[in-house]
């Protein structure tokens, strides 16, 4: 019994060392934006199927109605990791100074997003003085001066309305603006209820590109790694789970089958940064300093990790 007792004791002792050396146990925590619209298709898998809980990570989920308000969080230290920000939001949040880089691409779909009127209302042609919402400084900003460009006109030649893309779709079936720019997935489900026509989508014109953006003190951390495996098992999930990845899309979206499948055709996720991305960044990021809306204007290598 006393030898018990003295095996017990030096195993006690043992246990208080290493704890002393490690601490107690802490589950890892990361922070990670998250948002089923547009059409954020690998965001809808991972969180589906846990595969970045399945790297060791409580993970809390986050959404945001807009991308600035991700890289003010990722300021504040509230939010670790956006998988996906559009490029002009992650340029403007950097040329603010607010310290994040991008750590990859996300998607590519510049038929995702277009000028919509009502029916029988006007054509490109006649878009000269008309009123037309647009979020200022977002990817639907870029995509109208560069629809303009087409008709020989300027951001100067209409009459622009910031609205975010909902508000901006409320207002032109309210009649109070003439055109607005809109985005998928309400660009398909309202151009086939016949509430919208779309005058000009993107293609062509911008490649609607999305990035995925974190903390300059975490891009090459363990988290970010770990963020890298799920994300590929999310892409390498819809390559092998094709509809099952639709079915999932049409439930967190609210969507039918139908709708999914004409917003999915539009979209290409793919991680890899191609000298064309690297051109249009450039030029996004001229865009944006010529309107105004950024003071400083980046290298686009400033935007990643050296």
């Amino acid at each position: 019994m006393r030898c018990s007792w003295r095996k017990a004791g030096w195993l006690g002792l043992l246990i208080a060392f290493i704890l002393g050396f490690t601490g107690p146990f802490e589950a890892k925590e990361i922070d990670v934006a998250y948002n089923a619209l547009p059409f954020n298709l690998p965001s809808i898998v991972e969180k589906s199927q846990g595969f970045l809980a399945q790297e060791g990570y409580s993970v809390k989920y986050h959404s945001f109605g807009a991308g600035y308000a991700m890289s003010e969080a990722m300021a504040a230290g509230r939010l670790d990791l956006a998988p996906v920000m559009g490029a002009t939001s992650a340029i403007i949040g950097a040329a603010a100074g607010r310290e994040i880089k991008v750590i990859g691409v996300y998607s590519q779909a510049p038929a995702a997003f277009g000028l919509a009127a009502r029916p029988d209302s006007l054509t490109l042609g006649d878009l000269r003085g008309k009123k037309i919402a647009v979020p200022i400084g977002t990817e639907a900003h870029l995509l109208l001066a560069k629809i303009l460009a087409e008709e020989g006109l300027t951001l100067r030649d209409v009459q622009l309305v910031n609205l975010l893309v909902p508000d901006g779709v409320a207002a032109l079936q309210g009649g109070q603006v003439d055109a607005a720019m809109v985005v998928e997935p309400a660009m398909s489900r309202l151009s086939q209820s016949g509430s919208i026509i779309i005058l000009r989508d993107g293609a062509g014109l911008i490649s609607g590109l999305t990035l995925s953006v974190t903390r300059a003190d975490m891009a090459e951390s363990a988290p970010i790694e770990a963020f890298k495996r799920a994300h590929a098992r999310s892409l390498d999930y819809l390559n092998q789970n094709y509809e099952q990845a639709l079915l999932l899309a049409g439930s967190a979206l609210n969507l039918p089958a139908e709708i999914v499948d004409m917003v999915a055709q539009k979209y290409v996720f793919s991680g890899e940064l191609t000298e064309k991305h690297r051109i249009e960044l450039a030029e996004t990021i001229q865009f944006l300093h010529e309107e105004g809306l950024i003071r400083q204007r980046l290298a686009v290598q400033d935007l990643f990790v050296d």
